[in-house]
């Protein structure tokens, strides 16, 4: 603005020369003809320049100034070819001098440039307007307005219908868009810029069809309808700048979020004030999506080559499912499994920064819920405060949670409440021994206690009860086979460790009305792609009632012991382990089994075709039933091959899989000693072929 200044003064001048040239007869000077070959300015410079003064006694004197060439010094900018100014009347009285219907053509390239413009300036006053319309700029049109007066200057400018795409391309010389980026659609705006009282800049700004995106295709949007507001102020070293967005249709995409502005209006809006080369005072910044969020922040951002946020306190009233989920989260989710989750409830606190780390959260949970039908995890009506410190100094308030319901793959719980501290990356959960329900039972945790969460170093502690769940209830919740009994038990101080989790006693649990005990269980990299499970198990005093009516095994009575050492679980499969059943030391119960449970058994030592024939002729297919004194099955798996072994020796090589008693006394004699593991495997499929259940 100091150039129109200047200009302003040069003004009086050339209106003075102007004067005294028509204060002569008219039929003296008729038109007067200037003549320029070049002039220079910091701003510009002119070639083959011509000024033309038409003087007319008869009507209103008139003005033309012509350039060959016009050149902007500013990088960038094309040169300005047949320039031609024209005013069509030129006011020399008093108290204006005036250009009225003037007229700006020039070449710009191919392109014809043209625009309509007046000014003028009263000497008295010392006050310069002028105004131009119909300026063309990317498709559209701009008009310019402006007053310069006692040092004091104010400037307007309209554009409409500016073509967004073909405004970028011109302003590439200064402004370009990162590589790959591109943005489409048309805008209005007014911008109004005056230094009365301080320097004051305004902007409205609307568009019905803004489209932009990058080149990943992670920031996007597509037929968006916004508005803008701002006020921009300068007074001395302090800038203030005031900000509001309003969106009311079409989607955006921006990273992770996908904001539907149709369905939910967003409105944005900040002051911001910086005083010199200081940091930026976020006095307020409020975010208003309807039917998702209603939040406000403020703090202290430093500018510079690392910018950062010295201090910040965020306060969102209002995160509102499942508004917040559609549009924050299931973009994110939508290749995963929680990509289909029913949300509901809503969610209020406060977070706290300092020099760009968050220090402390407060939450407030209210009637939240959610239900994943995928991976069968659900939540109801979940009501709590959670409290995070970013310190482990000074005190951490205890945080609670509780709901109605709770389950997860297929078991579900009723009410439930935890009292837990969180700070750091570390989790503890407070009150002895918290009771979770689950179905007709419940997990009574101990112990549980996370430290360095999410760190390659992190640690975990738990342990717990599980009081008497029905077996029948846990087995439709699973879509196992119907087992009868109860699955109680303890669960034993489980530490995790460099990426493996490990027993500190043994795993104990109770069903098919006997104990099975896992010992040294050791499991590694439980969350990663490839888990290694070791451990020893011994089972004591199975009914083989209850395990046979459960599995299409065939039928079986007695009790009998089981041991597997060494068990190697690669990607939960077995690579390796040494495990025998056998009928328990001392058990004096019935000792019965059916046909169908001999030839599968047999099957197993590969005398399953002998065994059938003799079933099926002779007196032997008279017997459903058989007695037998004992039975024990082994298998020692090594390089995917299965060594056999039984009750004992038997004649001719082989080993006796099950001894008969009584009459008719049935044996049963495995005659192979090697057998392929996954053709064991079949065998076993086809032994345990009951609805529900797979062997990895």
């Amino acid at each position: 603005m100091k150039v129109l200044l200047q200009q302003a003064r040069k003004a009086r001048y050339v209106a003075a020369l102007l004067l005294f040239l028509t204060a002569a007869p008219a039929a003296a000077v008729q038109r007067l003809v200037l003549t320029v070959g070049r002039v220079s300015s910091p701003l510009a410079a002119l070639h083959g320049g011509k000024v033309i003064i038409r003087l007319d006694s008869s009507g209103p004197a008139g003005l033309e100034i012509r350039a060959d060439t016009l050149l902007l010094h500013k990088p960038g900018l094309p040169p300005l070819r047949r320039v031609t100014l024209t005013c069509a009347t030129v006011d020399l009285g008093k108290p204006l001098f005036a250009c009225g219907r003037g007229q700006l053509t020039a070449l710009t390239g191919t392109v014809a440039f043209k625009a309509r413009l007046s000014a003028n300036y009263n000497p008295a006053s010392r006050t310069l307007r002028f105004a131009a319309s119909r300026i063309p700029l990317a498709a559209g049109q701009v008009q310019l307005a402006g007053t310069v007066r006692h040092g004091t200057w104010g400037l307007t400018a309209k554009a409409v219908r500016v073509d967004l795409a073909k405004a970028a391309r011109l302003l590439r010389p200064w402004l370009a868009l990162p590589a790959g980026d591109s943005i489409e659609g048309h805008l209005d705006a007014r911008i109004a810029v005056t230094n009365l009282p301080v320097l004051t800049a305004g902007l409205t700004a609307r568009t019905t069809d803004f489209g932009f995106s990058n080149g990943p295709g992670t920031v996007a949007g597509q037929q968006l309808g916004a508005s803008l507001t701002g006020t921009l102020q300068r007074s001395g070293r302090r800038l203030t700048l005031g900000l509001t967005v309003h969106g009311l249709q079409g989607q955006a995409l921006l990273g992770p979020a996908l904001l539907d502005l149709a369905t939910h209006p967003l409105t944005l809006s900040a002051r911001l004030t910086r005083e010199g080369a200081g940091p930026v005072d976020v006095s307020s910044l409020e975010v208003a999506q309807r039917g998702v969020i209603d939040a406000r922040a403020g703090g202290i951002v430093t500018l510079g080559p690392h910018p950062g946020i010295e201090s910040a306190q965020v306060d969102v009233t209002r995160l509102v499912f499942p508004g917040a989920y559609t549009s924050y989260l299931q973009m994110r989710l939508a290749a995963s499994a929680q990509g289909s989750i029913r949300s509901s409830g809503e969610l209020s606190g406060r977070a706290w920064i300092a020099r760009d780390a968050i220090t402390r959260v407060d939450v407030i949970v209210r009637d939240f819920g959610f239900d994943d039908p995928v991976a069968r995890l659900f939540v109801r009506h979940a009501n709590g405060e959670i409290h995070w410190a970013g310190t482990s100094g000074g005190s951490v308030p205890r945080s609670h949670i509780g709901w109605t319901q709770v389950g997860a793959y297929g078991l579900a719980g009723g009410p439930a409440r935890l009292t837990f501290l969180a700070w750091k990356r570390n989790f503890a959960l407070l009150g002895g021994n918290a009771r979770l329900p689950v179905l007709n039972g419940a997990i009574l945790i101990h112990t549980l206690v996370g430290r360095n969460l999410g760190l390659p170093q992190a640690t975990f502690d738990f342990d717990a009860d599980l009081t008497p769940i029905s077996m029948p209830r846990l087995c439709r919740a699973f879509g196992w086979p119907i087992m009868n009994g109860q699955l109680s038990g303890h669960i034993p101080l489980v530490r995790y460790r460099h990426h493996a989790l490990t027993f500190d006693g043994n795993l104990v649990a109770r069903v098919f009305d006997g104990t099975i005990t896992g010992r040294r269980i050791r499991l590694e990299h439980p969350l990663g792609q490839w888990p290694q499970l070791s451990a020893d198990v011994e089972a004591r005093g199975l009914d083989l009632g209850m395990v046979t009516h459960t599995f299409a095994f065939g039928s079986m009575t007695g009790r009998v012991d089981a041991d597997i050492h060494g068990l190697q679980l690669f990607d939960w499969s077995p690579v390796a382990f040494d495990a025998r059943l056998y009928t328990m030391p001392g058990d004096r119960s019935t000792h019965l089994i059916s046909q169908k449970a001999v030839t599968r058994i047999a099957a197993l030592g590969g005398a399953g075709g002998a065994v059938t024939a003799a079933l099926e002729s002779g007196v032997l297919r008279f017997f459903h039933t058989f007695h037998y004194r004992r039975l024990a099955i082994g298998c020692r798996l090594r390089n995917q091959v299965c060594q056999m072994s039984g009750v004992g020796p038997a004649p001719d090589g082989g080993y006796y899989l099950v001894e008969g008693s009584w009459v008719p006394q049935l044996n049963i004699i495995g005659n192979v000693r090697r057998v392929n593991w996954p053709m064991l495997l079949t065998e076993i499929r086809q032994g345990i072929g009951a609805r529900g259940i797979k062997v990895k």
